[in-house]
């Protein structure tokens, strides 16, 4: 059995079609960044604590509408009202005290499987520039994988039964200095999107989540190659 946890944070379910490189900020071009990678020692930053698994449910998103109208409910009735308007002024305060509660509650689950994608695609970069590139006297380049969302979802409340997974991974690439100047970010490079298969839920959860899994190994490979083609490495 998979143990569950609470995610403490609201998760927006976004569908990115295309992985794009973030316009933050002015960033290096990819022959700059080529050059820099040639040119000066490369360390990729192992992942420590690797995004975990999160889902969306609709039993989460139907209980979360059930404690906030119990909550509203229960403010209402608190009130001790004698008159109309003092009535609707407290149905005021609970309406928005439900919609606050609605707002506070956590809106997916942390799951023990299907976690690590972040700390698999560092681990690929890791191989690439230990294979590829020489190292050299020089400042430092940086590589560090952040994950931001791997989240199955569902599809629609209503109309389907589907669940899709969406994942969101950045890749920093950052130019250290020999002095005590803070570090150049070269480039972020931007992996997101929604898998391009979607099923139920216990399809996905099925045999330690291992469609979750086979979906990971393919974003890898996906955000990987796009990483090398943003930096020039290809």
């Amino acid at each position: 059995m998979n143990t569950r946890k609470v995610l403490p944070i609201s998760l927006a379910a976004v569908s990115l079609a295309a992985c794009v490189t973030t316009p933050e900020q002015q960033q290096a071009t990819t022959d700059e960044v080529r050059s820099a990678l040639l040119a000066q020692p490369v360390a990729v930053r192992p992942v420590e604590q690797p995004v975990a698994l999160a889902e969306r449910t609709k039993g989460r998103a139907v209980a979360n509408t059930v404690i906030a109208s119990m909550t509203a409910t229960a403010a209402a009735n608190m009130g001790g009202a004698t008159t109309m308007r003092s009535m609707q002024a407290d149905q005021t305060i609970a309406s928005e005290l439900g919609t606050q509660m609605a707002r506070t509650l956590p809106e997916a689950e942390l799951i023990q499987a299907g976690n690590g994608i972040d700390r698999a695609l560092a681990h690929r970069l890791a191989q690439h520039f230990e294979r590829d590139v020489s190292p050299s006297d020089g400042p430092e380049i940086i590589i560090k994988v952040d994950a931001a969302k791997w989240e199955l979802g569902y599809e629609s409340f209503l109309t389907s039964s589907d669940y899709r997974l969406d994942y969101d991974i950045d890749v920093h690439v950052t130019e250290s200095t020999a002095t005590k100047e803070p570090t150049r970010r070269l480039k972020t490079i931007d992996c997101s999107g929604t898998f391009d298969r979607k099923m139920p839920l216990d399809q996905w959860r099925a045999d330690s989540y291992h469609e979750v899994d086979a979906a990971a190994h393919e974003i890898v490979d996906h955000c990987h190659r796009l990483a090398l083609a943003e930096m020039g490495m290809t």
